[in-house]
């Protein structure tokens, strides 16, 4: 028998005698989850189209994120700004379109492209950049003044930021009512297109890696802000946190918060998970609300939105969140001065955390159930002005513990609540510029398809 015959023979005679040990057929892994899941079932298609995919269809690792997400002349494309961001591109006129929220020192939103506070949500949703808290991200950098008051709240299935600011920081004009930015849109390009959302802070994270959310929302305008970034991971129930189908109702109704306790505060709470927008109880019967394509200013809708139960809130002086040294460019910037809203504390904390901490050092929020319907506009007090600290982001306060009286807010008028309904009716600010930008958007989708 040749010595080739004879080692061929070989391993047949083992497997006849062993034959799991060549058995080709091995016991499937089990299932990825949550955002390794994800990554996977894009990454196959992420890098290789020709033509533009949704923008939630898009996963990137951060270290790996492309030049633009959206470079294809097709519809509303190409996107105007870029997604790497860094050293070289940060600055005043940078055109980054890669966000990030971490945590209430270190947070992102989007805000007008131009240079000169002249923009309107409506007009510039499509191209809007990233403003930063602080250097590092490549982005524009919110001046000296901006801020008067913030509130981080991380929950078991999303992470948000919210509160009051000068909106002429971001280069949108001080009357712009606003509106929503969101990784759809009506042909599902994104607001910004190929904007991305990445953070350390997500419930599922380790606080140090950042993780991507295709699942976001941000509203700016009437100098308020709120931004929502939901955790892929998160399977405990089937809401969906971050919705972006309900447009014209704004931050009371999309992140229901205590807009009169962060008035003039600075903290990071933990919280429980709000209701999913538009689904409320009432007699004991629950109902679900649909937007309509349009809302008058006079609306009023059938239930106020229920603010979640908050712990652990941490207080923080605005001036260790926000140091002039984290502001880059900025640093030598002159502070905002005409911030409109001048405000101090509903109730001045008997102690305040240091940046990083999250342990119990400061004083704890009582938790709240209900909303405040005085307490949901944040619309710009006539003819009051703060001076704007040279070396924080969040504009001087009032050395009384008490609302200044030079504080007006205006909401919007409300007719008398619904009688089959138990709960009050909150006042709406309606977002009347965002809902006819977004029909028109459907319609030059639609018309797209069809050519």
């Amino acid at each position: 028998m040749s010595l080739v015959l004879l080692a061929a023979l070989v391993p047949l005679v083992a497997a006849k005698a062993h034959p799991e040990a060549y058995n080709t057929i091995t016991t499937a892994p089990a299932a990825p989850t949550g955002l390794h899941a994800r990554s996977i079932a894009v990454s196959t298609y992420t890098y290789e189209t020709t033509s533009p995919l949704p923008l939630t269809d898009y996963y990137y690792p951060y270290d790996d994120i492309p030049y633009k997400v959206n470079p294809y002349a097709v519809g509303r494309g190409p996107q105007s700004g870029y997604n790497v961001c860094n050293s070289t591109t940060e600055g005043e006129d940078s055109q980054c379109q890669t966000a990030v929220v971490n945590s209430i020192d270190d947070f992102c939103f989007w805000g007008a492209p131009g240079t000169t506070p002249n923009e309107t949500i409506g007009d510039v949703e499509a191209a809007v950049v990233a403003y930063c808290t602080r250097s590092g991200h490549g982005a524009r950098i919110f001046p000296p003044g901006t801020f008067t008051g913030v509130q981080f709240m991380k929950t078991d299935a999303y992470i948000q930021v919210v509160g009051f600011f000068n909106q002429t920081a971001i280069n949108l004009a001080s009357d712009d009512s606003g509106g929503e930015l969101d990784p759809h849109g009506a042909d599902y390009l994104g607001n910004p297109l190929g904007g991305l959302v990445y953070s350390t802070g997500l419930p599922s994270g380790d606080g140090e890696t950042y993780l991507q959310t295709e699942s976001w929302n941000n509203f700016v305008g009437s100098n308020q802000f709120c931004m929502k970034l939901c955790d892929p991971a998160y399977t405990a129930d089937t809401n969906n946190y971050c919705q972006n189908i309900y447009d014209l109702v704004g931050c009371n109704y999309n992140m229901p918060s205590n807009w009169d306790e962060i008035e003039g505060t600075f903290m990071s709470c933990e919280g429980d998970l709000q209701d999913e927008v538009g689904t409320y109880t009432s007699n004991g019967a629950t109902y679900t609300w649909s937007q309509p394509a349009s809302l008058p200013a006079t609306s009023t809708l059938p239930w106020t939105p229920r603010v979640p139960s908050s712990s652990n809130c941490v207080y923080y002086h605005s001036t260790d969140l926000f140091p002039l040294e984290s502001l880059g460019y900025q640093s030598t910037a002159v502070a905002l001065d005409d911030v409109s809203l001048t405000t101090s504390p509903a109730t001045e904390p008997t102690s305040y955390g240091t940046v990083g901490d999250s342990t119990g050092t400061a004083t704890t929020a009582s938790a709240s159930t209900t909303a405040s319907a005085s307490g949901s506009q944040a619309s710009a007090a006539s003819g009051s002005k703060a001076s704007g600290s040279t070396a924080t982001l969040s504009a001087s306060k009032s050395a009384s513990t008490s609302k200044s009286s030079s504080t007006s807010k205006s909401s919007s008028s409300a007719s008398a609540s619904s009688s089959s309904s138990s709960s009050s009716a909150a006042p709406l600010r309606v977002n009347v510029v965002g809902g006819v930008v977004g029909l028109a958007g459907f319609a030059v989708g639609v018309a797209a398809i069809m050519l």
